[in-house]
């Protein structure tokens, strides 16, 4: 698992190597490595975590939530100012500001590797306490199925809101400027579920509750950009908060509701596929049912049942309390 977890890492500083050669065709070329080396990570890493930290998964799942928000964070903030930089009359690089910034970037993937590869992990045997059947395939578990479609929908809601949230606040009335400063309110209230999780996520109840919290947060919010949209700054803070609970606690489940690092690395691979073609398709559907009503009222309907299905999904895929 290691080795595919680095060569995974790999990909994706290949891809970012090859999109700094500045043409049209490697910059789809690199992005298709670096989608490839990402799938790897999103697939493994709960099965990792499911054989070397069985009795820590949330809190760990949450940390490295939190790491996946604060690279986001430092490649997205990092790009112009250093394309900037290097378009410096003082330089004479032989590439262009865009294509040195990218290169910087790359750099950046040599940290992980250093310290994969710096560490001796031991392995350890996880206690067989999930509930996907040891001898079925995920793709016939119940079980299985509710994990990978909460985990879907988490997905499905988060792209579609992601994607379109601007254009909704603007077409009620917002200005451009404030509707991105809300969307930034939104990231930004992503990174919280992160820091409460970790330290507290055994004084803060069942996970059926923190699921319920989560699911509700972010159903509430889609029904305030429908019927109260001038509290949209407030919206945007508790969707992004709800939604970023809804992916640490789905990833968890992904490891709590398996018996074996294999197990979760299969069911970690059905909610991926599952996920991302909802992920992929939902913004799509969703921008052509608004040009269809010419009207954003259709779709945040439709956003709002997602919501209350994702409800019902949370409360089924989660781990039942213990009764003891």
């Amino acid at each position: 698992m290691e080795r595919i977890l680095a060569s995974g890492v790999g990909l994706i500083a290949l891809g970012m190597i090859i999109r700094t050669f500045g043409s049209i065709s490697t910059l789809y070329i690199g992005a298709i490595f670096i989608g490839a080396g990402i799938a790897i990570g999103n697939v493994l890493l709960p099965s990792l975590l499911k054989r070397e930290f069985p009795q820590y998964v949330v809190q760990l799942t949450a940390i490295y939530v939190l790491m996946m928000s604060i690279g986001g964070f430092l490649m997205s903030s990092l790009a112009v100012p250093l394309s900037l930089y290097a378009e410096q009359p003082s330089f004479d690089l032989p590439m262009s500001g865009w294509s040195f910034a990218l290169a910087c970037q790359s750099l950046l993937i040599l940290l992980p590797l250093v310290v994969w590869f710096s560490c001796k992990i031991t392995q350890h045997q996880a206690p067989q306490t999930g509930n996907v059947e040891v001898a079925t395939s995920v793709w016939r578990s119940v079980t299985a199925w509710q994990v990978a479609g909460f985990l879907a929908v988490n997905s499905l809601v988060n792209y579609v809101v992601v994607a379109w949230v601007p254009a909704i606040l603007m077409s009620n009335g917002y200005t451009d400027s404030t509707a991105g400063l809300y969307q930034g309110y939104l990231q930004l209230a992503g990174a919280v579920p992160s820091l409460i999780l970790a330290p507290f996520i055994n004084r803060l109840g069942s996970h059926r509750r923190l699921c319920l919290i989560a699911t509700g947060l972010t159903t509430l919010s889609l029904a305030g950009f429908l019927f109260i949209p001038s509290w949209s700054g407030v919206w945007s803070v508790s969707f992004g908060f709800g939604v970023s609970m809804g992916f640490i606690l789905g990833l968890s489940f992904v490891s709590l509701r398996t018996n074996s690092p294999k197990q979760a690395a299969a069911l970690s691979g059905m909610a991926q596929l599952i996920g991302y073609t909802l992920a992929a398709i939902g913004p799509v559907l969703i921008g052509a049912l608004y040009d269809w009503q010419q009207s954003w009222t259709a779709s945040l309907y439709v956003m709002l049942s997602i919501g209350l299905i994702w409800m019902a999904l949370g409360w089924m895929a989660s781990p039942k309390p213990n009764r003891s």
